[in-house]
């Protein structure tokens, strides 16, 4: 068939495909403008730039992708805008970083958009697309693979959003937690931490000089049975033997 007349009937079909999308620049170049199903209040859209060469379709067509137009319902203040650096301000109180990571949490849908670089990784795509259907009518084919394509990175672009904002409450939460963390006690530790504080106190040394205005210098009880136990028998038995004749010299 005649190049010129595959391309003409390409563009009457796409016409009823897409009536209120298409927007006719020439005969051999058109855009169509793609509203993205995506879980958001506010609307996104690409728009796929075409033009044909001479011998299209037995040739690649020439394309482009932009950001699409999305009309008058489309408001691009809806939501909040998130900044992944926004509540680590420590003056914080929890509950309040808490609420706020809450609040992101449920509007970080509304802060995403294509950039630049995703409307490039998705001609680039639809390049090799185009070329895999050289020889036929590809408008269509292309048009749908944009949308699928697109919506899939809006999505990933959300989950990754989504990572970074539990990666950040992980962090906090780690945070949070190491002020509740204490020194892991040891045998060795306490026998540490017990000597400092005696000696910070001055116990022993309290203890020593009470021990002595206690006894004037004089044996214990236990100072003298553990002299006997050391062989001082003698001085044992001497003392029994004078206790013994003090306790006759007593008259009753």
């Amino acid at each position: 068939m005649d190049p010129l007349k595959e391309q003409k009937q390409e563009v009457e079909i796409l016409k009823s495909i897409y009536p209120d999308e298409l927007e006719l620049i020439s005969g051999k170049e058109f855009t169509i403008n793609l509203l993205l199903d995506v879980s958001s209040e506010r609307k996104h859209a690409v728009k796929l730039h075409i033009r044909y060469p001479a011998a299209y379709p037995e040739v690649a067509p020439e394309l482009w992708v932009t950001e699409g137009e999305i009309g008058i319902d489309g408001d691009d203040d809806d939501g909040e805008n998130y900044n992944s650096e926004d509540g680590d301000d420590d003056s914080d109180d929890q509950e309040t970083v808490e609420l706020k990571d809450s609040q992101r949490a449920v509007n970080l849908i509304e802060t995403i958009d294509l950039g630049k670089n995703d409307y490039s990784q998705l001609a680039e795509k639809l390049d090799k697309e185009a070329k895999l259907n050289i020889g036929m009518p590809s408008a269509f084919t292309l048009a749908s693979v944009l949308k699928d394509e697109a919506e899939q990175l809006f999505n990933d672009k959300v989950e990754q959003e989504a990572q970074k904002l539990e990666n950040l409450r992980v962090v906090r939460e780690k945070k949070e937690q190491r002020k509740f963390v204490g020194t892991k006690v040891t045998d060795e530790s306490f026998s540490k931490w017990r000597a400092k504080i005696r000696e910070e106190m001055g116990y022993d040394g309290r203890m020593k000089k009470r021990f002595q205005e206690i006894h004037q210098g004089k044996l214990t009880g236990k100072e003298i049975f553990e002299r006997g136990l050391a062989g001082e028998e003698d001085a044992s038995t001497a003392t029994v033997n004078e206790v013994a004749e003090g306790v006759d010299k007593v008259i009753i």
